[in-house]
C-alpha cells in the first residue's frame, strides 16, 4: 500500500458531517469537524512549510492584491490548463500523490465520500497575512465543477475576520459569509463569485486554507 493509501485509509475513519455527493442543486455546502484533530494537526505543520511563493492573485488584474501561495497538482494557470486539457490530462491526483502523499490521502477520502463521479483538476493553498485581501473571482464556468476549501487552523477567534464572502451573479449584494472554523470543508459549484476576506490587526497569524478544484466526469 502506497502513502497515499494509507493517508486515504485514516481519514475515513474520521466522523464528520461531509455528503454522500454534490451536485449544483445543492448550492453551498459546509462541513464541520471533517478530519480527526491529529490528521487536521499534521495537515496544518505540512500547509505550514516554508515553500511558499508571493505574488499569486485571486483574478489576473493588477487591482487584485498579492499573497503567499502553495502550488501541489494540476493546473498553474489558464493557459496550462488548455495545454493539460489538449494533451488529455484531467485528473492531477497522481500528480498530487508524488508532491504530497498527505493531501493525495486526504483528497481520496473526500472523492470517495462527496465527489464520487469527480476527477481532481488542482490542489493548492494559499495564505492571507494581516493586510492582504483576495480579488473576488469564480472557478470555474465549466458545468459541474466545483471547489472544495479546508480551513486547517486549529484555533480560530471571531475577532480575526478571515471569512470566505459569497455574493449573488452580479456582485451587487453578499449571500453568505463563511466562517473559517478550525476543521470546516466549504464547498460551492466554480461559477459561484466569492472572495476571501484578509484578517483583521488584531489575528495574530496568516489565513491559510487548502483548496481541491475538481471536474465532474463526462
Amino acid at each position: 500500500m502506497n502513502s497515499a493509501q494509507n493517508e486515504s485509509r485514516q481519514h475515513s475513519s474520521a466522523e464528520s458531517q461531509i455528503p454522500n455527493s454534490v451536485d449544483p442543486g445543492k448550492g453551498f455546502i459546509i462541513a464541520d469537524d471533517v478530519l480527526k484533530p491529529e490528521e487536521q494537526k499534521r495537515i496544518y505543520l505540512f500547509l505550514m512549510q516554508a515553500d511558499w511563493s508571493y505574488g499569486w492573485r485571486s483574478r489576473k488584474d493588477v487591482s487584485a492584491q498579492a499573497f503567499w501561495h502553495r502550488h501541489f497538482a494540476g493546473s498553474i494557470d489558464d493557459a496550462d490548463e488548455q495545454i493539460r486539457a489538449q494533451e488529455g490530462i484531467v485528473d492531477c491526483a497522481d500528480e498530487l500523490a508524488n508532491t504530497a502523499p498527505i493531501l493525495c490521502g486526504f483528497w481520496k477520502y473526500l472523492q470517495r465520500k462527496t465527489f464520487q463521479n469527480h476527477a481532481l483538476s488542482r490542489c493548492y493553498a494559499n495564505a492571507l497575512p494581516y493586510g492582504t485581501d483576495g480579488g473576488t473571482h469564480i472557478d470555474s464556468l465549466v458545468p459541474g465543477d466545483w471547489t472544495a476549501v479546508y480551513y486547517p487552523h486549529e484555533t480560530w477567534h471571531p475577532d480575526w475576520g478571515g471569512e470566505t464572502i459569497i455574493f449573488n451573479r452580479d456582485c451587487t449584494d453578499i449571500l453568505a459569509a463563511v466562517y473559517p472554523k478550525p476543521n470546516r470543508l466549504f464547498m460551492f459549484p466554480g461559477f459561484v463569485h466569492h472572495v476571501a476576506r484578509g484578517v483583521s490587526r488584531s489575528c495574530p497569524r496568516m489565513r491559510v486554507t487548502l483548496m481541491f478544484k475538481t471536474r465532474k466526469a463526462a
